[in-house]
């Protein structure tokens, strides 16, 4: 499951970044604090596939479907 696949007022816990991410890409969201365990909430789904916000601790974000699809999570 992916960041990509949680229901919306749902949580889950970040299992892992996918290693076929682009370097750059892994890094920045390594550094806004997407690691390993972390609790991750969907706030909302866009329509017509676009991003789903989600909050991670204190901070909400908006992710792509082509980013959002190379985070592992897992269902709480």
């Amino acid at each position: 499951m992916t960041v990509w696949d949680i229901p919306s007022k749902q949580s889950a816990s970040i299992k892992s970044l996918c290693t076929a991410m682009h370097a750059d890409v892994a890094i920045r969201l390594q550094e806004m604090g997407f690691e390993e365990g972390q609790l991750i909430t969907c706030i909302k789904r866009t329509a017509f596939n676009g991003p789903t916000v989600i909050q991670l601790g204190d901070c909400i974000y908006s992710l792509e479907q082509s980013v959002a699809n190379h985070v592992n999570v897992s269902a709480l």
